[in-house]
């Protein structure tokens, strides 16, 4: 197994050792639920559901509005209370379901395994039942598999890029889905080359996840007939970004403001890889994840897959609760996520993490000293510093011929920063006020 990268990045500590070793543990059901209809990338679902309606583990309770957008199924057995606006993480507002559990109803319904027509599989049925089951990118992107796997006319995809790089620091949840689902990720993939013949499949793992690359390795050496190849990557932050990962894995670069089909390839998080999986074999719609709870502010960090809308407070208190009250709240990794406010937030599809911290908080920015730091970091060749300053100074025309579109938000430069700068968070106040304004 090849180790290899990407030029660039940051090598932030990786704080994984709380929960790597660490199986998955099931939640148990809660009283209700609160589920978002917006999920997902593009347009929220429109809800097919109401107040007062039952419903049933699996049925679509948010119907796909529009292209980029995605249905959503409710993971319980239960009656709808009502539909009620609410924050989502980062401050925008969307319409949320609330359904009262029926635990009896819930554990006693199951998707039975089924065999599936492997000959017959094309990239249209493929791609209509990732849309069936309202399957988006689990890394965090949440784009609909579906529309990914949908080239446009004139594209070809000849490469299929299997993300297992994990790369944000404390995150172990795709860690341990390769080591236990290490035969269902490779069961899908194959029914993926089937449709598509790809040229080549790649699986990029960090080497800090060593286990799950033989793991992965060992289950694909049974497919002799897939052109799938496991590489061990160098541990460095953002390796796990697709564009990033494609380089490292095939030394394709590409373009800014293009998506990698520009180059032929698709990528794929290995959780959503299972949850193809579950679609195709079981015909069960995204409805759980798996996700990480850790910090030095709870008290026992734990892998856990839990039903989509659980409120995050049932995780805490599955987890033994809050050590104290904790100085920041984060959904997602360290470097991208997002602080919380509040624990009033459910479980999403993008949900990789909630990480709790009894720390100072950041110190108070500083004034530029021009060392470029932030460019001998950035991933994207990006000049973070002279964006940033665009944006403070309401630039944003020239913050946008300086390629601020083209930030993947990784928070590299940030990390690097001596000064403290909040580049990030300047990058995509202007990148909000470029898009708004049709810049």
């Amino acid at each position: 197994m090849v180790k290899t990268s990407f030029p660039k990045g940051v090598h932030p500590p990786e704080e994984k050792d709380r929960t790597s070793n660490i199986p998955i543990t099931d939640l148990p059901l809660p009283e209700k639920i609160l589920i978002p209809l917006s999920q997902h990338l593009g347009k929220p679902a429109k809800a097919t559901k109401g107040r007062g309606d039952t419903v049933t583990v699996g049925e679509r309770i948010g119907e796909a509005d529009g292209f980029i957008s995605a249905h959503v199924h409710s993971p319980v057995s239960g009656k709808i209370k009502k539909l009620v606006q609410l924050p989502l993480p980062g401050g925008r507002m969307g319409e949320y379901m609330e359904i009262e559990v029926d635990k009896e109803a819930t554990e006693a319904f199951s998707f039975p395994e089924k065999e599936f027509d492997l000959e017959n599989a094309t990239q249209e049925t493929v791609a209509q039942a990732l849309k069936e089951a309202g399957i988006v990118g689990m890394g965090g992107a949440t784009f609909p598999a579906n529309v990914k796997f949908t080239p446009p006319k004139g594209k070809t995809l000849d490469s299929l890029i299997i993300n297992g790089a994990e790369c944000e620091p404390y995150l172990t949840c795709d860690h341990r889905m390769m080591l236990e689902h290490a035969a269902e990720i490779m069961a899908a993939i194959r029914i993926l080359h089937k449709a598509y013949a790809f040229e080549q499949i790649l699986v990029g793992i960090e080497e800090n996840k060593s286990d799950a690359a033989q793991a992965l390795k060992e289950e694909a050496d049974k497919y002799q007939d897939l052109p799938i190849q496991v590489i061990t990557t160098k541990v460095k932050y953002p390796q796990g970004a697709e564009k990033m990962l494609i380089q490292a894995l095939t030394g394709r670069i590409v373009p800014m403001g293009k998506l990698p089909l520009e180059v032929g390839a698709v990528v794929s998080n290995v959780q959503t890889v299972y949850a193809m999986y579950e679609a195709f074999y079981r015909e069960k719609p995204l409805i759980e994840r798996v996700l990480t709870v850790t910090g030095d502010g709870i008290a026992e960090p734990k892998n856990i897959r839990a039903p989509l809308g659980t409120p995050i407070a049932k995780l805490y208190e599955f987890c033994g609760g809050m050590k104290s009250e904790p100085r920041k709240m984060i959904a997602g990794g360290p470097m991208m996520g997002i602080a919380l406010p509040t624990i009033d937030y459910s479980v999403m599809k993008g949900s990789s993490g909630y990480l709790l911290f009894d720390r100072p908080s950041v110190p108070e920015e500083g004034p530029c000293i021009m060392c470029g730091r932030c460019v001998q970091a950035c991933p994207m060749n990006l000049v973070p510093l002279r964006i940033a300053a665009l944006a403070k100074a309401e630039q944003y025309a020239d913050a946008k011929e300086y390629d601020a579109t083209s930030c993947v938000e990784c928070g590299a430069c940030a990390y690097g920063c001596p000064a403290k700068i909040r580049l990030v968070a300047w990058i995509r106040y202007a990148k909000n006020f470029i898009n708004i304004r049709g810049l």
